[in-house]
């Protein structure tokens, strides 16, 4: 299956951390697992995500319930997807 990489600035990381228990559900719909990486100097998030069923990925975080959970986890748009290139290394 395919890796992700999911990046975007956050208004508050406090917030955002706190929200950790919302994203869990969410990304189980989608993903075997995933990992957090915070920015070193900036309020700013990379999400990687390990065997993602794509179309899953899409519905899910395509979702009025997703649209509600980036504002009260305060994301900032854009969110910049990386999928995995199968034979790119």
């Amino acid at each position: 299956m395919t890796s992700v990489v999911m990046t975007h600035k956050v208004g508050n990381m406090e917030t955002w951390l706190k929200g950790g228990h919302n994203r869990k559900p969410a990304f189980d719909q989608f993903c075997k697992s995933y990992k957090v990486f915070r920015h070193t100097e900036d309020d700013r998030v990379s999400i990687v995500c390990e065997d993602v069923n794509i179309a899953a990925m899409k519905q899910v975080l395509g979702s009025p319930q997703a649209a509600k959970a980036k504002e009260a986890d305060t994301v900032l748009e854009p969110i910049d997807v990386f999928v995995e290139i199968e034979g790119g290394d």
